[in-house]
């Protein structure tokens, strides 16, 4: 019974040092390899702390949307982005710039810039499909086995 709790706490502070920090894709698609779909091998993640990975995307007409891929902290140093930067930031929203025009205060979005945040696994900010988190399944697999291994 203490190496299956002695494990189990091994575990569980491997899985909580794991998700900790946010792991983020910084590129932009001025750089190869960042466009709709990133390189991974490219780009490898950077730790973000304790905020969201975003994806920027600005749609210019008549040419690619151009993306930008960066932690938000890092983002709100730029004015650019502090300035247009959505208030409501919640994880898988992705949502139209603010517009801040003092001369006319109804139109309040800015739809040529999106931003999508998200907080949930390592490099979420790369693209639209779903990924699982290794860590976990792994460290779920072990404690699955051990289960069995001990009642059988």
């Amino acid at each position: 019974m203490a190496v299956f709790s002695v494990s189990s706490l091994f575990i569980l502070v491997f899985l909580f040092h794991c998700g900790a920090a946010i792991m983020c894709h910084r590129c932009m698609s001025s750089m190869g390899g960042c466009g709709d779909d990133v390189v991974w091998r490219m780009y490898p993640w950077r730790d973000c702390g304790d905020s969201y990975c975003v994806k920027v995307i600005e749609k210019v007409p008549g040419e690619e949307p151009r993306y930008t891929r960066e932690c938000e902290n890092n983002l709100l140093k730029n004015t650019r982005h502090r300035l247009r930067m959505p208030v409501l930031r919640r994880h898988g929203y992705c949502v139209p710039a603010r517009k801040n025009d003092p001369y006319n205060p109804l139109d309040s979005v800015d739809s040529r810039f999106i931003y999508c945040f998200c907080n949930d696994w390592n490099g979420c900010n790369t693209s639209t499909n779903i990924r699982m988190s290794w860590t976990l399944v792994a460290g779920m697999g072990s404690l699955v086995l051990m289960l069995i291994s001990r009642y059988l």
